[in-house]
């Protein structure tokens, strides 16, 4: 009797390892993945980044371009498709992290409205990348063979960035927006 005990505590034993090495190998991942994938997603789109006052006119722009979906399909690019690397997992990660916590210190910690936005926008390859542009428009260089710029471009001869050219690209009319909210603030105080 004492025997048959034995066995069946090793088989329960056996169940219990088994079952903890499924949720290790399996439910884990899994979930982790999950949890990751939807806090990136959200996080990701013109909405959650508009959440902050001074993104609001960035937001405005967007939507009046046809990255922002104001074209005939309605298809439009979230702000990470653009405001971060896509070279690697790695450093889009690393840059998606980074630039949180420097946006939530700016808004908390600094006057956002003492910024001046019209020239940041000057320095737009400093936060526009372009493994994110040809993440989209992969067949631009075949498309643009002809063109002298994107022949430079291509060949690695320029250090012309995508937006060092088209700098309104993703945000029309970004400075009316801009000014708008700018005397808006005015006005509010």
């Amino acid at each position: 009797m004492l025997k048959k005990i034995n066995s069946t505590n090793k088989f329960a034993r056996f169940g219990v390892y088994l079952l903890v090495a499924f949720v290790a190998l399996f439910i884990l991942p899994f979930s982790s993945w999950l949890v990751g994938q939807e806090s990136f997603e959200a996080t990701s789109n013109a909405d959650f980044c508009s959440g902050c006052h001074s993104m609001q006119p960035f937001a405005a722009s967007h939507a009046d371009n046809a990255h922002g979906g104001d074209n005939e399909y309605g298809i439009a690019a979230s702000c990470t498709d653009c405001h971060l690397p896509h070279d690697t997992a790695a450093n889009y990660f690393y840059t998606k992290a980074e630039t949180g916590i420097h946006d939530i210190w700016m808004e908390t910690f600094t006057d956002t409205s003492q910024i001046d936005w019209r020239a940041k926008t000057e320095h737009r390859e400093e936060f526009v990348y372009d493994s994110g542009c040809l993440g989209c428009h992969a067949e631009l260089e075949k498309a643009t063979s002809g063109q002298e710029e994107h022949q430079r471009y291509f060949a690695n001869v320029t250090d012309s960035q995508c937006v060092t050219c088209h700098e309104e690209v993703g945000h029309s009319n970004l400075n009316k927006y801009l000014l708008e909210a700018k005397y808006q603030a005015e006005l509010d105080n």
